[in-house]
């Protein structure tokens, strides 16, 4: 062979093992974040997981003070799905268990007696798990067959019992529900039957079941007039559903933050125009973040001023979906009681907002994390 040959192919040869190389690099950040109250979790490329922020409850998976950056859960591996609520969370492994570790005052880790527990254990009664949703204080599955089974809270028919049992911490299927996804918000849940239809259940006090009336402990309800679904967001007293085309349409609890221009209650779906064309969603509370062209960008009751964009002259509602400063290539966003976090076309994850206990997990120490900060991973 030539030289010029010789060196055009072993320019090539190093060119390919670059390539290879740059292809074996374990992902920028976590798979996927979960945000719950005042703490997160995230599931790694190999399965692990590692949680931050308030730990007084064992919700980091581990014995210790609180963790202002991500911090291992012992004894989890092959974890396929995470999800955090107030103060616990699960994970869903390739076994088809899952797995719940931190508070249990009211079941939602699946057994009695204990208050809190820091290592994750499988829940009783829950095999072939294929999704899980966290709510509060309640938890919900979805094993193979379509059956949900429900456990913890269940004080406004969370667990799809409308029934008075307020809590329950044996996972029960929801009675007349044969379903192929599933949601949670604070207190109640979503499913998608086996018929494309949404259907919710649970605390009704602004119609986001999707009840004429307000109801606080409604059974299963179709939701009617969310057209195509591709995404579905819960938060406290608000539903939201992302379409095919990019139409935001929500219901329930309207302050400001449905899309009507007024603070009635919506028991059924309304098309937000403001969020048009949008790409991702996330719900919390009273306030939504969506994605649209690699931007992030807010809306709601910002009490606590943690979403970092402009607000009234109250300095508390945001009325329009504001962009969040710093970020152009935004794929997804999580939405949590005081942090968000948004993924990166790289992978990478940053994080912002209100810092108490380390709850954005990026390292700092300040009360606030204003800007988009990337996740140590």
């Amino acid at each position: 062979m030539r030289r010029p040959a010789l060196r055009a192919a072993l320019g090539l040869l190093a060119l390919g093992s670059l390539a290879a190389a740059l292809h074996a690099q374990p992902a920028a950040g976590p798979t996927q974040v979960a945000l719950g109250d005042g703490f997160g979790c995230g599931l790694a490329a190999d399965g692990t997981v590692r949680c931050w922020g308030e730990c007084g409850d064992g919700q980091c998976g581990s014995p210790g003070g609180d963790a202002r950056t991500p911090r291992p859960v012992p004894g989890l591996s092959a974890v396929r799905a995470i999800d955090a609520g107030y103060g616990f969370a699960c994970a869903l492994g390739e076994d088809g268990q899952v797995r719940c570790w931190g508070d249990n005052g009211y079941g939602q880790l699946g057994v009695e007696g204990v208050e809190e527990r820091a290592e994750p254990e499988p829940v009783p009664g829950v095999e072939g798990a294929t999704a899980i949703a966290l709510g509060s204080f309640h938890a919900c599955a979805l094993v193979e067959g379509g059956e949900v089974r429900c456990w913890g809270s269940n004080r406004y028919a969370n667990l799809g019992v409308p029934q008075p049992e307020r809590v329950r911490a044996e996972a029960r299927p929801v009675p007349r529900l044969r379903a192929t996804a599933i949601w949670s918000g604070k207190y109640h849940s979503c499913a998608r039957d086996r018929r494309g239809r949404l259907v919710c259940w649970g605390s009704s006090d602004h119609g986001q079941v999707g009840t004429r009336r307000r109801v606080r402990r409604a059974g299963l309800t179709r939701v009617r007039g969310t057209g195509s679904v591709e995404q579905v967001s819960l938060g406290g007293s608000q539903s939201c559903v992302l379409g095919a085309e990019g139409e935001l349409r929500c219901w329930g609890q309207n302050l400001f933050n449905v899309g009507e221009g007024s603070v009635s209650m919506h028991p059924r779906p309304v098309v937000d125009p403001r969020a048009a064309g949008a790409e991702g969603l996330s719900v919390y509370g009273e306030n939504h973040c969506i994605v649209r062209g690699g931007q992030v960008l807010c809306w709601g009751v910002n009490r606590t001023h943690f979403l970092h964009v402009p607000t009234d002259e109250m300095g508390e509602v945001v009325l329009e979906p504001s962009a969040v400063p710093g970020l152009r290539d935004a794929t997804a966003v999580e939405l949590g009681a005081s942090a968000v976090c948004a993924r990166r076309a790289s992978g990478q994850w940053v994080c912002w907002g209100r810092n108490r206990h380390g709850a954005v997990g990026v390292g700092s120490a300040d009360p606030m994390v204003s800007a988009p900060t990337p996740l140590p991973w």
